[in-house]
């Protein structure tokens, strides 16, 4: 099973992504996340294999956060 955590600040985006990764067969989201700062918290407490995360948010956006992830 793929676990993936969904990263992006408009709460349909990730919606729809959970809607398209729900339909594809060994394919799990662990968690979403609204912003930089909540995607580096949940995953370092739930390690998915795959981030889909957008790029630019308000606050930390998804660039900073590789960073700090891969950093660690």
């Amino acid at each position: 099973m793929i676990r993936v955590l969904l990263v992006d600040d408009h709460a349909v985006v990730r919606m729809g992504f959970r809607l398209l990764l729900q339909s594809v067969a060994d394919m799990s989201v662990v968690a979403e996340a609204d912003s930089g700062e909540v995607a580096c918290q949940l995953y370092f407490e739930l390690s998915p294999d795959v981030v889909v995360m957008d790029l630019a948010m308000p606050g930390m956006g998804g660039l900073e956060a590789l960073r700090r992830i891969r950093a660690r």
